[in-house]
C-alpha cells in the first residue's frame, strides 16, 4: 500500500501552511491528491470519478500543491461536510501494468471478478477512459480455482485477501503492478448494491463449470466421424449465433434458430454444393445458455467432398492450428483462415500451404476442388431463387387456411426449412463467394478499394427499397410489405415493424440517403479483359460480364431471401402469441418455451392439459435461464481452463468503406424516436431487422457482433455509410460511456473525442 497521509477539509482550511509543510516533509516522491468525500463510496452510490483528483505532483512545490488541493475542495461544492477528507498518496514508480478491479459483475452481481488493465506507466489510463487498448481479465470468485498463469493467480489471491480483510465482497479496487512484479493497492471502495452476496451461487457456478469442463474435454477428443485432432468453440464463426440471437438467448429464440438453421439445414445446403456430408453432426452447441459454434464441425463442413481422406485430414488440422494462432480472425474465418471457394487470388493464398508442408500435387487437388465448388455455386443459384417462390406460395396457403394454431406453426416451420432457410443458406453461400471474388479483384489490383465500394453502392438490396418506401408509401401499404420485420428476428419479445411503426418510422425523423437514384458502376474493358484471362485459365465457367452479374445478383438475393423467410418466422411468433393468449400466458412467459415442445403438440396427443404443460416447462426453463445469466464465458474456448478465467480479446472490427466521420454516439439500446441524422449509431447485433435506422440518414454505424460479410456490412457498403461491424464486447462496452468519437474506416481506427 503506497504511503498515505490524510486530513479533513475543515482542518486544512484553518491552517493551510501547516499541512503544506507536512506534505513536503513526509513525501520525497511524486504524490497524488485525491478526494475522500463523506458522500462517496456508500451502499447507495459510489460517485466514482465525481470529485477532482490530481496525480504526479511534486511535494516540494507548495504553491502547486495548494492549487490542486483547493481544486479537490472546490469539487466538493454542494457535498461540503466537515468530515470530508483530502488524501495525499505517494505515486507508484516503475509501473508496468495498472487497472481497476470489480469483485462482482456490475449487471447481475454474480460472483465474477473483472480486471480492466492496460500496460504502461499511466495509472489513470483505465479510470480516465483515455485508452481503448485496455484488456479485461475475468475469473470466477472461488477459493478452489486452480489458476496456472502466475500473474493471474497473483491477482486472484490479491482480490481474495482484500475481500477477506474488508469483509466485503462488492469492491472496486484500483491497483498497479511495478516492474519488480509487486502489486500496489491504490484505492478500495465498495460497489453500490442492494443485494446480498450469494456465496452459494459461487459454489453452484463452480460445480456447473467443472461439469462443463469435462464436457469440453470430451468434445475435443478425436472423433470417428470428424476430421481433425481436436476442436475449439466460438460464438461468432460461421452462422454467428452471437450476431443473430445474442450470447444469452431465451429458449424460444435459441430453439427456433436451431430448428430452422443449425440442426440440419446448414449441412444439407453445404453437401448440395459439393462439401463433405456433415448432416449427422451438430454445428451449434450450447454451454450453460451460451450458443457456440463447434469449430471442428465447422471446418469439416468446408472441406470439398472430392478430396481424399488423408489430404482432408491434413487440411482440417492446418485450419485448426491457424485458428488457434489467429483467434482475432474468429469472425472472419472464411476470409482469413479457410479456403471455401476459388477466387482470382486463390493461387496467391494457396502459397501458404506450401510453407506448411503441403506438396504441389496436394495444393493442385485443393485448387481443383475449390474450382468445382465455385462452379457449383453458379449452377445452384437459380434453384434457390425458385425455392423462395415456392415458400411464398405455401406461406399464403398456410396463413389463409382454417388450420389450428399448432398445425399452422408446424407447417410454417417445415416450409421455412424446406424452401426458406435452405434457399437462404444457398444464396448466402453465393454471396460469400461473390464478396470473396470482389475482394480478390482488389488483391489482384484489377480494381481499387474505392472502386469496390463504388460497385457495392450500385447494388439495390431490400434496404434501399425499405428506405425509399418508408418515405413514399402510405402507412398501411408499408406495413403490408414490411410489417413482419423486427430488430431481433427470432425474439418474440421484439416488436415488429407493424406493431412498432410509430416507434421506428416517425415521418418527421425520416431522412433518407438512399432515395436518390443509384449510380451505375461500369467495369473498364481493360479490367474485364484481366478477369476473363484468369477465369479461362482457371476453368471457371463464366465470362467476366456473367461473373459481375452473379456478384451483384447474389448479394441482392441473399438480402431478399432473408426478407422472405422471416415472414414465416414472424407468423410463427404471432401464432405462438395467440396460443399463449388463449392459455392465459404472457408473451414474456412464452419466450421460455422451446419450439420443439409446440411442434410435439402437432403429432403427439396426450390427456395432459396444454396450459399446465406449457407453464411447467416455462417454470423449469426460466429457472435454468436465470441461473445461466450469472455465468460469464469467453467468446472463444480453446481449452477447458478458459471457462474459469480468461482475457477478453479486443476484436478487430470489420471496417466498411474508406470514409471517416466524427460525430456524437447514439446508443439504440431502446428504440426511442431520437434524432439520428449524421450521428454514429451504436447497436449490439448486426441483424437486418434494424433496417429502420437507414431511414434516418445516420452518419455511421458500430455493432458489437457481426462479421465481414454480415447483413449490416453489406447494407453499409451499399449506402456508403462508414461502419465498424463486430468490434467485440470489450471495445463496445468501453465506447458505451463515450459521447463523441471519430470513426476512421480507412485506417481501421476508432478515436475517442469526448
Amino acid at each position: 500500500v503506497p504511503k498515505l497521509f490524510y486530513f479533513t477539509q475543515h482542518s486544512y482550511s484553518k491552517n493551510k501552511k501547516y499541512f503544506l509543510n507536512l506534505i513536503s516533509n513526509k513525501f520525497k516522491n511524486l504524490v497524488a491528491i485525491r478526494s475522500s468525500n463523506i458522500f462517496e463510496d456508500n451502499k447507495k452510490s459510489s460517485m466514482a470519478g465525481y470529485f477532482y483528483s490530481s496525480v504526479n505532483n511534486n511535494p516540494k512545490d507548495k504553491a502547486k500543491l495548494q492549487i490542486e488541493i483547493d481544486k479537490v475542495i472546490s469539487s466538493y461544492d454542494k457535498y461540503a461536510h466537515k468530515k470530508n477528507l483530502i488524501l495525499i498518496q505517494e505515486m507508484v514508480l516503475n509501473v508496468s501494468l495498472s487497472g481497476v478491479i470489480f469483485t462482482s459483475d456490475l449487471e447481475e452481481y454474480s460472483p465474477y471478478t473483472t480486471v480492466d488493465f492496460v500496460y504502461g506507466k499511466d495509472t489513470t489510463a483505465v479510470t480516465s477512459g483515455s485508452s481503448i487498448n485496455n484488456k479485461t481479465l475475468i475469473f470466477l470468485n472461488n477459493k478452489n480455482l486452480n489458476i496456472e498463469d502466475d500473474k493471474i493467480n497473483k491477482i486472484s489471491k490479491f482480490v481474495l485477501e482484500i475481500c477477506k480483510k474488508s469483509k466485503n465482497d462488492f469492491l472496486d479496487i484500483e491497483f498497479a503492478i511495478s516492474k519488480d512484479n509487486k502489486i500496489h493497492l491504490l484505492q478500495v471502495r465498495q460497489i453500490a448494491n442492494k443485494i446480498k452476496y450469494n456465496r452459494e451461487m459461487s459454489e453452484n457456478i463452480y460445480s456447473a463449470l467443472i461439469r462443463l469442463g469435462k464436457k469440453i474435454n470430451k468434445l475435443q477428443k478425436p472423433h470417428h466421424n470428424l476430421l481433425g485432432k481436436t476442436s475449439f468453440f466460438g460464438i461468432m464463426p460461421d452462422w454467428n449465433p452471437a450476431e443473430m440471437i445474442g450470447i444469452k438467448p431465451r429458449p424460444l429464440a435459441l430453439s427456433i434458430y436451431r430448428e430452422l438453421i443449425t440442426n440440419a439445414v446448414w449441412a444439407n445446403q453445404r453437401k448440395s454444393y459439393g462439401y463433405r456430408d456433415l448432416r449427422s453432426n451438430q454445428l451449434m452447441t450450447t454451454f450453460l445458455g451460451t450458443p457456440y459454434i463447434d469449430i471442428r464441425v465447422d471446418f469439416n463442413s468446408w472441406i470439398p467432398s472430392s478430396l481424399n481422406e488423408k489430404l482432408a485430414e491434413k487440411l482440417t488440422n492446418f485450419y485448426l492450428k491457424k485458428y488457434k494462432k489467429n483467434i482475432h480472425l474468429h469472425d472472419k474465418i472464411e476470409f482469413g483462415i479457410i479456403f471455401t471457394c476459388f477466387t482470382l487470388s486463390t493461387d496467391n493464398r494457396l502459397r501458404e500451404l506450401k510453407k506448411n508442408n503441403f506438396s504441389r500435387s496436394e495444393i493442385l487437388s485443393i485448387k481443383k476442388s475449390l474450382i468445382e465448388i465455385t462452379n457449383n455455386s453458379f449452377k445452384k443459384y437459380n434453384d434457390n431463387i425458385k425455392s423462395l417462390e415456392v415458400l411464398d406460395k405455401k406461406f399464403h396457403q398456410v396463413s389463409n387456411s382454417s388450420m389450428y394454431y399448432i398445425d399452422k406453426i408446424y407447417w410454417l416451420v417445415e416450409d421455412c426449412k424446406n424452401y426458406g432457410t435452405i434457399a437462404f443458406a444457398g444464396l448466402a453461400r453465393c454471396a460469400f463467394v461473390a464478396i470473396d471474388l470482389l475482394n480478390s479483384m482488389v488483391d489482384k489490383k484489377i480494381i481499387s478499394e474505392n472502386e469496390k465500394y463504388e460497385f457495392l453502392k450500385s447494388i439495390n438490396t431490400i434496404t434501399s427499397k425499405i428506405s425509399t418506401d418508408a418515405t413514399n408509401l402510405k402507412k398501411s401499404d408499408f406495413i403490408e410489405k414490411y410489417g413482419h420485420l423486427r430488430p431481433n428476428t427470432y425474439d418474440i419479445c421484439s416488436v415488429n415493424y407493424q406493431e412498432g411503426y410509430s416507434l421506428y418510422f416517425k415521418k418527421k425523423t425520416i431522412r433518407n440517403r438512399s432515395v436518390h437514384s443509384k449510380n451505375k458502376f461500369r467495369f473498364k474493358n481493360s479490367q474485364l479483359s484481366k478477369i476473363n484471362i484468369i477465369l479461362k485459365k482457371s476453368k471457371i465457367n463464366l465470362s467476366a460480364h456473367e461473373l459481375i452479374k452473379f456478384i451483384k445478383e447474389s448479394i441482392e438475393s441473399r438480402e431478399y431471401a432473408k426478407y422472405k423467410f422471416t415472414k414465416n418466422i414472424d407468423q410463427i411468433l404471432n401464432l405462438i402469441k395467440d396460443l399463449a393468449k388463449r392459455n392465459k400466458i404472457s408473451t414474456e412467459e412464452i419466450s421460455f418455451i422451446e419450439i420443439q415442445s409446440l411442434l410435439d403438440l402437432y403429432y403427439n396427443l396426450t390427456n395432459e392439459n396444454v396450459r399446465n404443460k406449457l407453464l411447467d416447462e416455462i417454470k423449469k426453463n426460466r429457472r435454468i435461464y436465470e441461473f445461466n445469466e450469472n455465468i460469464k464465458l469467453p467468446h472463444n474456448i480453446l481449452n477447458s481452463n478458459d471457462i474459469f478465467y480468461y482475457i477478453s480479446n479486443n476484436t478487430v472490427g470489420n471496417f466498411i468503406g474508406n470514409n471517416d466521420i466524427e460525430s456524437d454516439l447514439i446508443n439504440l439500446e431502446k428504440f426511442e424516436n431520437q434524432n439520428l441524422e449524421e450521428k454514429i449509431v451504436f447497436i449490439e447485433s448486426a441483424d437486418p431487422g434494424y433496417d429502420f435506422i437507414f431511414t434516418k440518414n445516420i452518419g455511421g454505424l458500430i455493432t458489437k457482433f457481426g462479421g465481414a460479410n454480415s447483413h449490416m456490412a453489406i447494407r453499409c457498403a451499399e449506402l456508403g455509410i462508414p461502419a465498424a461491424i463486430g468490434i467485440g464486447e470489450k471495445l463496445f462496452e468501453n465506447l458505451k460511456t463515450k459521447k463523441r468519437i471519430k470513426l476512421n474506416c480507412k485506417n481501421s481506427k476508432i478515436d475517442i473525442i469526448v
